[in-house]
């Protein structure tokens, strides 16, 4: 083709093209797409879409979103004037505020609260705003539902409350050991505001903390601090881990409670109990120099009685409260004789049966003394059954086998081993070796097992000694 053709052609073109028909054409097209995008807009969107007539009021348009949301169909909504929607009736009480609207052509409530059809309340933020559409004013009202929002809001504002009003410290560590967060009971248990602690490293405490983590899942125990004005204390400690959504911890949170008033009390009330105790031990003491005054053969007796009886509850692990009471009850297990006559008590020959019935009565009369006096062991049963034997041939209630409390069966070996090794008014000392005759050959008929080879091993391996 010639280029004078072509050219003209290209003219042509370009004023057909430029006609009001092509005009209209392309223009129509654009508002059709235009058209397209806003009805997928509001058809998709995750907002309630209302469109009014910006001269009555009257609702013209609402999208599915908003439908769905409140429980009205589309059909209840066309038609009515804005105001006429009764859950619409806290955001436009009257006309006066709908003409608010219309002169300012903007409207906002950052939280209003909603109700739906089946009179479910929600929380919403609404947005107003006014446009010309063909030469008329439309009102376009988008309503976004922020329940779920406001209840997290409302959940962390509740939260932090706690965080900020709690008794007890909570302090949040990084895992190099750094302090993020520390809340004002913490401020007040260590005297150190936030900001003096923000992102300091608590040391040596950070990698104990963060093993024992890592070992068993959290860590407990007692710390000892020392506040800003220098004032020691100490705190009941509890620390566990902060985790993402992939189950790797991240920080570990601490959460210490001051218990150094209670620490303090604790030891002082300890202190007041071993001072008590020490001065039971020597009422006791008292007691039983007492008795061995008027039974001079016997002297010390008892106190070595106690001695054998001590070592062999150590040697069978008895517990701290066992054996003080235990202990207790060898310095005075013969109180009792302080109700038999002397001459009795120090006659150089065998004593007959009236005789010997007075001195078996013993243990009962000593339990009776001690039985009115409050104390933390049961001493005066202790004392009670040191003479029971197994086989129920003892004295004075004739009890057999776990009827006998541990720590009388301990004091009946240790009384016999004694009482045999030792010198009697009537009869010389018998000896060590008859005393462990004694209560081998009677292992498990009178005395304990046990009891017999914690004591035999004591003399034999650890060399032991009244002295």
């Amino acid at each position: 083709m010639p280029r004078e053709l072509k050219t003209i052609s290209k003219q042509a073109l370009l004023l057909k093209q430029s006609s009001p028909s092509a005009k209209y054409k392309r223009v129509k097209r654009k508002l059709k797409r235009s058209e397209t995008r806003y009805q997928r807009l509001c058809e998709s969107g995750q907002d309630g879409i209302l469109v009014l007539d910006a001269l009555t009021g009257k609702i013209i348009d609402v999208n599915p979103f908003l439908i769905e949301m409140l429980g009205y169909s589309h059909e209840e909504f066309l038609g009515k004037q804005f105001w006429e929607i009764g859950i619409f009736n806290d955001i436009l009480p009257n006309k006066k505020a709908f003409k608010q609207l219309q002169e300012k052509k903007y409207m906002r409530y950052d939280h209003i609260p909603l109700e739906t059809r089946d009179g479910k309340r929600i929380d919403v933020e609404f947005v107003c705003n006014t446009y010309l559409v063909d030469g008329g004013g439309t009102i376009q009202c988008n309503i976004h539902d922020i329940t779920e929002r406001r209840l997290a809001e409302e959940e962390l504002r509740r939260h932090a409350l706690i965080y900020e009003n709690i008794h007890d410290s909570i302090i949040v560590i990084d895992l190099e050991g750094n302090i993020m967060s520390w809340n004002p009971a913490a401020e007040r248990m260590f005297g150190y505001d936030e900001d003096e602690v923000f992102r300091k490293t608590i040391g040596v405490l950070a990698t104990k903390v963060i093993n024992g983590m890592l070992r068993d899942g959290r860590w407990t125990g007692e710390m000892n601090f020392t506040r800003k004005d220098g004032i020691e204390g100490v705190c009941e400690t509890s620390i566990f881990p902060l985790r993402d959504k992939h189950d790797d911890m991240i920080a570990v949170f601490g959460v210490c409670r001051d218990i150094t008033e209670r620490r303090q009390s604790a030891e002082s009330l300890q202190r007041s109990y071993d001072q008590l105790r020490e001065n039971l031990i020597a009422t006791v003491n008292t007691l039983a120099s007492t008795i061995e005054m008027r039974d001079p053969y016997t002297a010390g007796h008892q106190r070595r009685v106690t001695i054998l009886a001590c070592a062999i509850a150590e040697e069978m692990g008895l517990t701290e409260d066992q054996f003080d009471g235990l202990r207790l009850a060898g310095l005075i297990h013969d109180l009792g004789k302080i109700n038999v006559p002397a001459e009795i008590l120090s006659k150089p020959g065998r004593i007959n049966e009236i005789e010997f019935s007075l001195i078996r009565y013993h243990p009962q009369i000593c339990h009776d003394i001690l039985k009115t006096i409050e104390l933390p062991w049961p001493v005066a049963k202790i004392v009670l059954q040191h003479h029971e034997r197994l086989d129920g041939s003892g004295y004075p209630q004739g009890l057999q086998g776990d009827e006998i409390m541990t720590e009388s069966r301990i004091l009946a070996v240790a009384d016999v081993v004694e009482a045999m090794a030792s010198h009697r008014p009537y009869r010389p000392a018998l000896g060590i070796e008859l005393a462990f005759e004694e209560i081998t050959k009677n292992r498990g008929i009178l005395y304990d097992p046990e009891v017999v080879d914690a004591c035999v091993r004591l003399f034999s391996m650890k060399r032991f000694t009244f002295d």
